[in-house]
């Protein structure tokens, strides 16, 4: 029986035997049952790496065993590419939730009670200070008013009579005072009942536009309760309900971040206003800034923003993107660097420690030093000591590989 030995790269070989794991683990999934629980699944993974790594270290065996026999045998070396590591300053931002609001509201209030007969403004309209908002129904007061002209008409003419009998020493003086005293005081009341019908109109307190209309014409409104909210558009600005512990981060006029997803606008702005309370509830304080002026039409109020806010900041640090750190089965991170070793270039798993971490970015507390050559694209699936190829240029470099758990 004649035998045919085919000889594969390692890069090409290890592929089909993890294919033929595969294929075998569906065929054993038949005849078991599925694993349901978390423990067990994490159970058979670590079993299913156990048998990839032993049949990885056979194909390293075998492979060295046939470049023993056929010396011209040896695995491709894998292209990939590289960074050169250097030092760089890392900040960290914290992300806060915020609100954009108007930097002016008020509430459109009758001083009198009664029914609205008129309301000129719908929600979204236009409105300036002292605009005609809305006219009460003072059909009482109207009468009110009848009816103390009469009594001051009565009045007047007693009033006059008695000043005529003193006049002439008749009568007595008590009778006179009390007169005029009836007198002037249902014409005071005529005056205040005129200044509460002047009350029926209601005007707009401020500038901006209707935020909501909270009567309609035909119904009651009372003293003092708002019937319409109006809201300033001429300024804006962003209210971020910040965490107790950023407290001694933030600054007046420190600039800060800032996003509202809904509209796609993003903008630095400095803090012009730092709460001087902490809200018991829920352990925040209120931060302001205004929203540039190029920005106002494009927002609306009461949108969501986010705030970012810098948090830590250090400079000539080790930072390399969390795209490239991999684990090992024991939780252990590690980069592959690109070495020399034998005349030839080898990729070396190189175990690192990570610090402070922001934006798929990381500080690499120990493991690298500058100078060193972290290999990006092309890392996954590498082995240590793996010969290769560094002909493409960091400049020619693709978008990362996300991050996997590597065995």
């Amino acid at each position: 029986m004649k035998t045919i030995l085919t000889y594969f790269p390692m890069q090409r070989f290890v592929p089909v035997v993890c294919l033929a794991v595969l294929l075998v683990g569906c065929g054993s999934s038949a005849e078991e049952s599925e694993p349901e629980t978390f423990e067990e699944i994490q159970e058979v993974l670590k079993g299913r790496r156990a048998e990839l790594r032993e049949l990885t270290q056979e194909v390293e065996m075998l492979e060295a065993r046939l470049a023993e026999i056929n010396p011209d045998f040896a695995p491709n070396a894998t292209l990939v590419s590289y960074e050169t590591i250097d030092t760089s300053s890392f900040t960290n931002f914290a992300q806060v939730q915020a609100t954009v609001r108007a930097a002016e509201s008020a509430m459109a209030t009758p001083e009198i009670p009664g029914r609205i007969l008129q309301m000129n403004f719908e929600e979204g309209d236009p409105i300036r200070k002292g605009q005609l908002v809305a006219v009460l129904d003072v059909e009482g007061t109207e009468t009110q008013r009848a009816e103390l002209e009469t009594a001051a008409d009565l009045a007047r003419t007693v009033y006059e009579r008695q000043e005529k009998l003193w006049e002439q020493n008749i009568g007595s003086e008590i009778q006179y005072l009390q007169a005029k005293n009836n007198y002037e005081r249902i014409q005071q009341q005529i005056k205040a009942i005129d200044i509460q019908a002047n009350k029926r109109n209601v005007y707009a307190p401020l500038t901006g536009t209707v935020e909501q209309v909270l009567l309609r014409t035909g119904e009651n409104a009372a003293p003092g309760s708002p019937i319409l909210s109006i809201i300033s558009t001429n300024d804006l600005q962003v209210v971020a309900d910040a965490p107790e512990s950023l407290l001694s981060r933030v600054k007046l006029r420190d600039n800060v971040r800032v996003r509202v997803p809904a509209s796609g606008v993003e903008f630095q702005a400095p803090v012009t206003r730092i709460g001087r309370t902490v809200d018991p509830a829920n352990r925040t304080f209120e931060v302001e800034l205004d929203v540039p002026r190029q920005y106002i039409d494009v927002l609306k109020a009461n949108l969501l923003a986010q705030v970012e806010v810098l948090d830590y900041r250090a400079d000539e640090q080790i930072v390399v993107s969390q795209d490239y750190i991999q684990q090992d089965n024991d939780g252990r991170r590690f980069v592959f660097t690109a070495n020399e070793a034998d005349g030839e270039t080898v990729a070396r798993k190189t175990y690192i420690e990570t610090g402070e971490s922001f934006n798929n970015r990381a500080v690499v507390t120990s493991g690298l030093q500058t100078g060193d050559r972290i290999i990006t694209n092309g890392s996954r699936g590498l082995a240590d000591g793996q010969p290769i190829d560094l002909s493409r240029s960091p400049q020619e470099t693709a978008a990362p590989e996300k991050l996997t758990t590597n065995g």
